[in-house]
């Protein structure tokens, strides 16, 4: 019986730390720096998307929105991006993650925590459990129906027809160019009086629906006895995508909408083979389906987005789709009349572990064993077509003296072909560990140690697309009273990137830490429930590097000449050359942390960090001169160095009996400098990277417009492109009268990574009626306006916005002394648009990320049903920002889907 409790605790334990981060100990988990959020926090955000559910809820974790049809979150961790994600102990990605099945979310911060992932623990990792049975629990039914709507924000507006053709005639005229509408035209445009030729066409209302709507129910199962657990999770969900429906819907033969669809099923499975012996399965099995117009997601909103409203009317009075000479193309035609693009991902994931108690050899002994396999395979459909387009292009008729069509029609009309792709993606990963460990105490000494060994095989479609590891970690640690504990560990880790017989590294990590609230000296401290410091050391690497590196080939695409008539020939040529002492990225990371708890309601961590990076790859092209005749190939020789303050703080209380509320938040400080960037030669050390933030911005210092010729000609000569009136004008930052690169110098803060990053909660119930808040912002963060027809108009035949025409005023002959952006031009004109001060903008917002509004039903009421609770609630995301940029998410300039505002009603009931 006795060993039967000890299996108990051990099954228990597994539900909080799973998997390869279960092969440690609670020596070693103390003495860590590590932030954990439950499924409660989880909970309380609508999104279908688990990453966008981690705003400014974990200390050290930066997420940062991504607009997209996909819109998956970025996430840094203490300013690196692309964490390692960790699902009940195996590498897998968020995307296949539903939030009711969440358990708990940990990210583990420091060298300590992440040693033990090798190779693959430099950027810090993101553990993931998922929800499993309890013992001796009635089986738990539950479930949930959230119907959303979605409404884009953040979209840019641009100029009518008649708008755009009196800006293209401006900026012809200050290009020193002929106009190309005449005042009559212009009319034309104004009175539509002719669509054909003088359009006013609004290509966002026409390709986009005023919002969509999106469904998720999901159902589940939960409970246990003695010796069987069990966790199930039934879920659905779908997107309709934000298309206009009379165009996505055009053809009768298919939909062109983008739609989402996704069916998965979760189980996760313990049983207690014997009373020492404990065997856990989980499985997840996933159906996906996406279609979209036989276009991609980026060619169809820059269709959108670049078309100006004068070019071309959507369809000409005769039926036909409209274009023109120069663009020859459609942006709703390629959403209505080209065909379809589907996928279909379909996923299985299955682990079984196995945990065997060794106490009868001797006690604290245990052991286990653990086998992974996924397969994520995609399938793939492509409908196709051609569309008929007409061009009209403006003749005067020389008897009427009026302006008629002359109409041609381009293109084939065809049928549609459907190309079954078959499967056209495919990843399979394995993972097989096993692992012996200790941990026993004897009276006020507790001590622990582990072995463990842990293969991976990650392989996908086509040559050089597999990785294989393999890890050996020891560890041991000593607790004194549970009050001084210290913790060591040591990882080999081996990787299939580099060259053999030098495939292996060795990553070791020392942690230690005193609970101060246990000593004796404390106990009069009545307001301290709880004190820890913390330090730890600890080393990991990064092994996300190409293959054969270390190796030069020959390429095809060399010329020879050869014979008297000296013919050339196509042939071989050396390739770029093999990195010598091919190594991976080092990250040494030293961290100090404090934890403590007031007044049995205030929850406190903060840590400092460094992490320094070594052995990174950069460019050796800047080194070695390009005269030797071949590429020249990277060189381990980059350093970072990050450092850091990452703050949890938490507060919780009860009022009288029926009100409770809390009140938090989070703050991730960071400094970031570049020690070595492979940048070699700089003529003036304000063009260097080293010694500023990663990420920095560089431009030119813009100082004004030229206001003519003659100012022109009395100014440095700037080299990019032809200057006229107009044009922005540079500081000349080393004094010799040229403005070219060697004036570009750092502008702003950095554009990857924020200084400051922070979150704030906070929330209260009353007699079951409750709220949630989530606000985040950051701080010290710089943004580069350069969307073309955005904040860059015109150019290659590009749009213009309301930003431009009306937000700002552009440099005229009349607004020479007002203006605050340059003249309007067709030309390509690399002196106005490049990084510059002028299109600098602070990317620094404040933004309510999501809001959550419940009410649970009385116990009285749903007692009479049998259910043993019902919440109905409403929850909205991406509420406000504030910030300074407009038109554009300033999170993300990317010219795509929609940035969204998304809105939720749904209910939640448990039998």
């Amino acid at each position: 019986m006795k060993r039967k409790y000890i299996l108990m605790g051990f099954a228990m334990l597994s539900y909080v730390v799973a998997g390869a981060q279960d092969i440690t100990d609670s020596i070693a988990r103390k003495t860590q720096a590590v932030s954990t959020i439950s499924a409660d926090e989880i909970s309380k955000n609508a999104t279908p998307n688990v990453s966008n559910t981690l705003y400014g809820l974990l200390p050290g974790l930066s997420v940062m929105q991504q607009t997209g049809w996909t819109d998956d979150a970025a996430t840094l961790l203490r300013g690196y991006n692309n964490p390692l994600i960790v699902v009940d102990g195996f590498a897998r990605p968020f995307s296949y993650l539903n939030t009711e099945e969440i358990e708990s979310v940990t990210v583990l911060k420091d060298g300590a925590a992440t040693a033990v992932w090798g190779t693959r623990g430099a950027n810090g990792v993101i553990l993931i459990t998922t929800k499993r049975g309890q013992y001796n629990t009635k089986m738990q039914i539950g479930a949930s129906y959230k119907f959303g709507m979605d409404f884009p924000i953040n979209q840019p507006k641009f100029a009518n027809g008649y708008e755009y053709a009196s800006a293209l005639n401006e900026a012809l005229y200050y290009d020193g160019l002929e106009p190309q509408y005449t005042r009559e035209e212009l009319d034309a445009f104004r009175s539509g009086s002719n669509r054909d030729l003088y359009a006013d066409t609004d290509w966002m209302k026409e390709g986009l629906r005023k919002h969509t709507i999106n469904n998720q129910l999901d159902i589940s199962f939960r409970g246990g006895g003695k010796r069987l657990r069990y966790f199930t999770l039934l879920s659905y969900k779908n997107d309709y995508g934000i298309l206009n429906e009379t165009y996505a819907k055009y053809s009768d033969r298919y939909t062109a909408q983008m739609r989402k669809y996704e069916l998965g099923l979760r189980m996760n499975i313990d049983v207690d083979i014997t009373p020492t012996t404990l065997a856990q399965f989980s499985m997840l099995g996933q159906l996906r389906e996406r279609k979209r117009p036989n276009t991609s997601e980026y060619d169809l909103f820059a269709g959108l987005f670049n078309t100006p409203s004068g070019a071309f009317p959507m369809q000409t009075s005769h039926g036909y789709w409209g274009s023109n000479d120069v663009l020859k193309t459609n942006p709703i035609a390629h959403i209505a009349d080209i065909g379809y693009f589907k996928e279909n991902p379909r996923t299985l994931q299955a682990d079984f572990r196995i945990r065997q108690d060794l106490s009868l050899v001797t006690p604290g002994l245990s052991m286990e064993a653990a086998i992974a396999y996924d397969n994520n395979a995609v399938y793939k459909e492509e409908g196709y077509k051609k569309f008929q387009y007409e061009v009209n292009t403006p003749v005067r008729n020389v008897i009427t003296d009026k302006i008629e069509a002359d109409s041609k029609v381009y293109g084939d009309n065809s049928a549609l072909q459907v190309n079954n792709l078959d499967m056209t993606e495919q990843y399979i990963n394995a993972n097989l560990e096993a692992a012996l460990k200790y941990n026993r105490s004897f009276g006020k000494h507790t001590v622990s140690a582990l072995g463990s060994y842990r293969l991976e095989s990650e392989r996908g479609i086509g040559r050089n697309n597999a990785h294989k590891r393999m890890y050996v970690n020891a560890s041991a640690g000593y607790s004194y009273k549970d009050t001084y504990l210290i913790h060591a560990l040591v990882n080999h880790t081996g990787t299939s990137v580099l060259p053999d017989g030098d495939k292996f590294r060795t990553y070791p990590a020392v942690s230690a830490a005193w609970v101060i609230s246990n000593e004796n000296f404390m106990k009069k401290a009545t307001a301290i429930d709880y004190l820890k410091l913390r330090a730890s050391y600890g080393r990991a690497g990064w092994d996300d590097i190409s293959y054969e590196l270390d190796r030069q080939y020959w390429a095809w695409g060399g010329a020879y000449w050869f014979g008297d008539a000296n013919t050339q020939s196509e042939g071989m040529k050396e390739d770029k050359l093999a990195m010598n002492n091919l190594t991976l990225e080092v990250s040494d990371k030293y961290n100090v942390g404090l934890e403590m708890r007031l007044f049995k309601r205030l929850n406190l961590s903060v840590d400092a960090y460094m992490d320094k990076r070594s052995k990174m790859p950069v460019s050796g092209s800047n080194v070695i001169s390009s005269a030797i005749g071949i590429s020249i190939p990277q060189q381990n020789n980059g350093k970072t160095e990050y450092k850091g303050i990452d703050l949890g703080i938490d507060w919780k209380d009860k009022v009288g009996k029926d009100f409770t509320y809390y009140v938090g938040g989070t703050l991730n400080y960071i400094r970031t400098e570049v020690i070595e960037n492979g940048e070699g030669y700089i003529p003036y050390n304000y063009l260097s990277g080293k010694g500023l933030p990663a990420g920095q911005l560089f431009g030119l210092e813009a100082i004004g417009y030229f206001r003519d010729e003659a100012d022109i000609a009395n100014s440095p000569q700037q080299m990019f492109s032809e200057v006229r009136p107009g044009d922005i004008k540079y500081r000349d930052i080393n004094g010799d009268r040229i403005i070219d690169d060697n004036d570009v110098h750092p502008i702003g803060h950095s554009s990857s990574v924020p200084e400051i990053y922070y979150g704030i909660k906070l929330g209260f119930e009353y007699k079951g009626f409750g709220l949630d808040a989530l606000f985040q912002g950051v701080a010290g963060y710089s943004r580069m306006m350069n969307v073309s027809s955005v904040y860059w108009p015109l150019r290659n035949n590009t749009n213009v916005s309301d930003w431009y025409l009306h937000d700002k005023i552009r440099w005229t002959e009349e607004t020479r002394d007002i203006a605050n952006v340059p003249r309007l031009t067709t030309l390509n004109n690399s002196n106005n648009f490049r990084n510059s001060t002028q299109w600098l903008v602070n990317g620094d917002y404040f933004k309510l990320r999501n809001l959550n509004v419940y009410y649970n039903l009385p116990q009285r009421w749903i007692s009479k049903v049998k259910l043993e609770q019902c919440q109905i609630f409403a929850r909205a995301n991406n509420v406000f920002s504030i910030d300074h940029v407009k038109y554009m998410n300033c999170e993300d300039f990317s010219v795509n889907y929609p940035d969204m505002f998304s809105v939720y009603f749904g209910a939640s009931i448990k039998f």
